[in-house]
């Protein structure tokens, strides 16, 4: 992945005001727990899904992909933009054996706005991808990851956690989330 790619992307989403943002190995890069990304995964706001499909259209090269299960992603792009794959993901979600469990994107889900090269870049928060990954087949190494993080450098959003008890979760994941709670008083 190239971050010149990652400000180009950014700056055509934010030039048309799409409510967009970074999840996965770019979110973990930014807060140093990869050395280096291999794609970009970008989550849209389902209002902004036929602007974002056209800015994409415009910018890069669509790629073939069918949606693989556990993975309920409603709407799911993947593009070559310049040199970097990009996935794009609208209303996001992940099956397991207790339900359905989706990514909310919202102000709330955007925990910051970082500027990069006079771009700005919105991120979701860790508390959504800890939770996320628990329900990924084989991601037990980014769980690890971000649980070693937010043990050693706190919670920011535990109302995020909180957020995430309100739909069915597996009994374990469920745990996981209620220990980091616990420990915020």
């Amino acid at each position: 992945m190239k971050f010149d790619d990652l400000y180009y992307i950014a700056d055509e989403l934010n030039k048309k005001k799409v409510r967009w943002m970074i999840g996965s190995s770019v979110l973990l890069y930014f807060h140093g727990m990869v050395n280096s990304p291999n794609d970009i995964d970008v989550v849209i706001d389902e209002k902004d899904i036929m602007k974002v499909k056209a800015i994409f259209d415009k910018i890069g090269i669509e790629q073939a992909k069918e949606k693989k299960y556990p993975y309920l992603t409603e709407y799911f792009y993947t593009y070559i933009v310049r040199d970097t794959s990009v996935d794009i993901m609208c209303n996001f979600g992940v099956a397991h054996q207790y339900g359905d469990y989706r990514l909310k994107i919202d102000e709330s889900a955007i925990v910051e706005y970082r500027k990069i090269n006079d771009v700005i870049l919105p991120l979701s928060s860790l508390e959504d991808w800890y939770v996320l990954y628990q329900l990924m087949p084989g991601r037990e190494n980014k769980v690890n990851m971000i649980e070693e993080f937010l043990i050693s450098n706190g919670v920011d959003h535990y109302e995020l956690f909180e957020r995430a008890l309100t739909q069915p979760l597996p009994e374990a994941v469920a745990y996981n989330v209620n220990r980091f709670i616990g420990d915020k008083s």
